[in-house]
């Protein structure tokens, strides 16, 4: 420091001068100002948090415990005595909802222990886990560390889409703030324990489960009642990554993790050293992959039956039905928890199956192909598509002859296939983009069987062979075959003894007939028999005889009746491509002539009805049907019954259909438990369908066997014996009752009358004692008969030497005429005897020799319940036998059915 006078003076004036004093207060204003503008910021910036914060908070979702609560869950088939048959569910309903009370205490430890350690103390907000992870963050430069609740988690799974919606970081902080602010808020409504049971059941577990339950049943395929401590854990330590952490895909990696959860388990005293130290050593991933093993095999083979197709298809239909859209419906059961109660009898449809399947039945097994090809250019990727049509048609052209695609082993389809795929591949050019191969085994077969009192179907097989589809082609209730004769029982005999005035013992002369149309009906057997009645033409299955009762009783009767029995595939009336009308409204009716034919299922319930008494009951494949909270839904337990012909009607088609297989074209499917059964064959032309449809007083059983084209497969009497086998199966197995039968109702009575006519017997009739509803008995007496034997050849008054002749029928008309039935040529021919066989003879002699009259006085009728039915006169020409032809003929008309198996020749 300068002491001199002069420093002296410099100092002094230093101290007076304003520059320095004015830099000062430069500085403190600058210092000021900056300090105004960072307090400045800092209220903005407050503000503006705060205004971002309440611009979050008013975007958050307005929601109320319910929307935590888990959606989607699997649909529980069951049988009838509770046994699980499967399930059903979509990609993100594989779960199973369970309550807090069923959930071991270890496992809910256990996921607090790893999840929300604090969660029974902490208001939804774990303010200490935040901090944590807060400077975790700090240290490591990674803020991904979570601090969600269980609260939080529940809240962002099934409100916000587990932040799937989620592009920015800004969207992340968003959805962070809501989550924690309506976890505070959610944990004043709603209880600690039903949030751990809300979580619980939400949670993705790996391998497609949702919630605890699955995952437990998937991992250790047991409950969760049953689980340990160290399989508790293993479930515990999943939910952070599913896919890191899957016990079967990283076992490692969850051992790791398990480890810690036991370790936090412990810490908390949830369990002891003693558990803490047998989980550790517990070999649980061992389990794990010896169960996912067991599993993986079962759903190799897990296809869906034909009957749980079926019941898919009704409970949609019948969900639709109540309201619900196609696509509600559709949800409701893959991911609406619904527990279905359903009929099929599991030992019933077991016995089917292998009935169905046994080889021994069959021929040697040929197998259609079912191809499709696809080829796409190299440069353009355009696609051409072949079919298996077009695989015939080359094969048509290369060989030279009508090439069918069946073949007699999987080797020989194969080898046609690659050979038609390389011959187009060489022919364009192109490129394979997608090709199918599937072998169907020909013949093929359906069965159904129901119980007729309830309506409920116990079994159900829609082909035989390997299914390897869901909701694949199912014979029973989708292909619509030709009944054939198993027909003439609901579209003629019934309606007939129903509202006609008809009875079994009704007679209708079987001799040469012809449809409106000018075409001839021919019988199985190819000749004629006579006057015949009813009970006899059911029995034997005779042509003629039906369609001139369909005739008397009208086609559009009929018809009316057939839509009473549940038929829906009928034509009433429709024009095809080609114009032509076309309408199951006419005679061929009567023998199963359809323009589609109909569905096993709907003729099974229709001979069903018979069987209940005349009661129609629509065919049900379920029960009933609850909702997720166990509400009642649907409810088939009681089915709505619809009187559709009288008891008496029933009985009395019961009495003949029994006839049928004691003695006639059914005999192979008499029961050889003694079980009573009534049944009725039928059989397609070109032996296309084969059918027999039956019951006994327990169940009604339908058996249609054919190939899946129309081609010929004659399998004889092998249709009733499966059909018996099955039944005779079923009967033992569940302990039938043999000597049950069907109880006469009131009504029923026996009475004679003349078998020529039906009529009541007058003196020197021929007769027959049959079962009449009493108020159907006839009340005219027979007034005489008058019958002439042509030659078959000649059409004149047959010789002893004439080779083939038929018997035809003088009848009185309502005018009191004689009418001769059935002869179609000119009557003057028979004023002359066969001039082609033997020698002639004097016609006057001749006409007396051979046509009588007979002259009969009242009888009484007979009156009784007890015996049983009898014929006193059987016909003079050839008997017929219950075997059937291998020959058809064909009838087509011009307004009836087109398809090609318009006439039943086979009984």
């Amino acid at each position: 420091m300068d002491f001199t006078k002069k420093g002296a003076v410099k100092a002094q004036k230093e101290l007076v001068s304003k520059l320095p004093r004015n830099r000062r207060k430069l500085n403190i204003s600058v210092f000021k100002i900056i300090l105004v503008l960072v307090l400045a910021i800092v209220i903005v910036g407050v503000g503006a948090g705060f205004g971002a914060l309440k611009g979050i908070l008013d975007d958050t979702p307005n929601i109320n415990a319910d929307a935590l609560i888990p959606k989607g869950y699997k649909t529980t088939l069951v049988y009838q005595n509770g046994k699980e048959i499967t399930t059903l569910a979509n990609s993100n309903s594989n779960r199973e909802y369970v309550y807090y009370d069923s959930i071991p205490e270890d496992l809910v430890n256990a996921f607090v222990a790893i999840e929300d350690r604090r969660f029974w103390e902490h208001n939804g907000i774990d303010v200490q886990g935040i901090a944590r992870a807060f400077i975790k963050g700090l240290k490591s430069g990674d803020f991904d560390e979570g601090a969600s609740t269980l609260t939080q988690q529940l809240i962002k799974n099934n409100v916000f889409n587990v932040g799937l919606n989620e592009s920015t970081f800004l969207d992340k902080l968003e959805r962070k703030v809501q989550e924690q602010y309506l976890a505070v808020d959610m944990e004043k409504k709603i209880d600690k324990k039903s949030i751990v049971e809300y979580y619980l059941n939400t949670i993705y577990l790996g391998e497609g489960c949702y919630g605890v339950e699955t995952a437990a049943k998937t991992y250790f395929g047991k409950g969760l009642s049953q689980l340990s401590v160290s399989e508790c854990a293993v479930l515990a330590a999943i939910p952070q990554n599913p896919t890191k952490y899957d016990p079967l895909l990283s076992p490692d990696d969850n051992k790791t993790r398990r480890t810690q959860v036991l370790k936090y388990m412990l810490d908390l005293e949830y369990i002891t050293q003693a558990q803490y130290d047998e989980a550790i050593n517990d070999n649980v991933y061992k389990r794990i992959a010896s169960v996912s093993k067991k599993e993986e095999k079962q759903q190799k083979t897990e296809v869906n039956s034909y009957y749980t197709d079926e019941v898919i298809k009704q409970l949609q239909n019948d969900l639709v039905a109540k309201g619900y859209s196609e696509d509600e419906a559709e949800s409701l059961i893959w991911s609406g928890g619904l527990k279905v109660i359903v009929c099929q009898d599991p030992e019933i449809q077991e016995i089917a199956d292998s009935v169905v399947n046994d080889t021994s039945y069959w021929p040697e097994p040929v197998y259609q192909l079912n191809y499709a090809l696809t080829l796409a250019d190299k440069e353009t990727k355009v696609q051409t598509n072949y079919s298996v049509e077009n695989l015939e048609s080359w094969f048509t052209e290369q060989e030279g002859y009508d090439y069918s695609a069946r073949y007699y082993s999987e080797d020989d389809a194969r080898a046609a296939a690659d050979e038609f795929r390389d011959a187009m591949v060489a022919e364009t050019g192109d490129e394979v983009f997608m090709e199918t191969f599937k072998l169907v085994i020909q013949p093929q077969v359906s069965f159904t069987l129901m119980d007729q009192n309830t309506g409920q179907v116990k079994a159900l097989v829609g082909g035989r062979g390997e299914k390897t589809e869901n909701r694949s082609f199912n014979r029973a209730t989708e292909a619509t075959r030709q009944p054939g004769s198993c027909f003439k029982i609901v579209a003629t005999y019934l309606p007939a003894l129903d509202a006609c005035n008809m009875s079994l013992a009704t007679v209708y002369d079987d001799a040469p007939y012809y449809y409106e149309n000018g075409n001839q009906v021919f019988n199985w057997y190819g000749g004629y028999w006579g006057p015949k009645t009813i009970r006899y033409a059911i029995m034997e299955s005779m042509n003629i005889i039906a369609v001139k009762c369909i005739t008397d009783v009208t086609p559009q009767l009929a018809y009316d009746y057939l839509l009473k029995l549940g038929f829906t595939t009928l034509v009433e009336r429709k024009t095809d491509s080609d114009g032509l009308i076309l309408s199951d409204i006419n005679q061929s009716l009567a023998l199963g002539g359809l323009t589609n034919g109909i569905t096993n299922l709907e003729i099974t319930a229709a001979y069903a009805t018979i069987a209940n008494g005349g009661n129609y009951i629509k065919p049900v494949f379920y029960s009933e049907v609850y909702d997720h909270e166990g509400n009642l839904l649907i409810d088939n337990r009681e089915p709505e019954k619809t009187r559709v012909i009288s008891e008496q009607t029933a009985w009395l088609l019961t009495s003949a259909m029994h006839d049928v297989v004691t003695g006639g074209t059914g005999s192979g499917a008499n029961s050889y438990t003694g079980m009573y059964t009534a049944g009725k064959t039928g059989t397609t032309s070109g032996d296309f369908d084969n059918w027999f449809c039956g019951y006994n007083p327990y169940y009604t059983a339908s058996i249609w066997l054919g190939n899946d084209e129309n081609i010929t497969y004659s399998p004889g009497s092998i249709k009733c014996y499966m059909w018996r086998d099955i039944m005779d199966q079923v009967i033992e197995k569940k302990g039938l009752d043999t000597s049950a039968t069907f109880e006469m109702p009131d009504g029923i009575v026996q009475a004679t009358v003349c078998s020529d006519t039906g009529l009541l017997p007058s003196n020197g009739c021929p007769t027959v004692t049959d079962y009449f509803d009493a108020s159907k008995i006839p009340t005219k007496y027979c007034p005489g008969v008058k019958k002439v034997v042509v030659c078959n050849e000649s059409h004149m008054l047959a010789n002893k030497e004439c080779p083939e002749t038929t018997t035809f029928i003088y009848k009185l008309n309502d005018d009191g005429e004689y009418v001769l039935e059935g002869y179609t040529w000119d009557e003057s021919l028979l004023k002359e005897h066969c001039n082609i066989h033997g020698k002639k003879k004097d016609t006057k002699k001749t006409t007396k020799a051979t046509t009588t009259t007979e002259d009969t006085s009242e009888d009484t009728t007979e009156d009784t319940t007890t015996e049983e039915p009898t014929t006193t006169e059987e016909p003079t020409t050839e008997e017929p036998t219950s075997e059937e032809p291998t020959s058809s003929t064909e009838i087509t008309t011009t307004e009836e059915p087109s398809s090609d198996d318009s006439t039943d020749t086979t009984q």
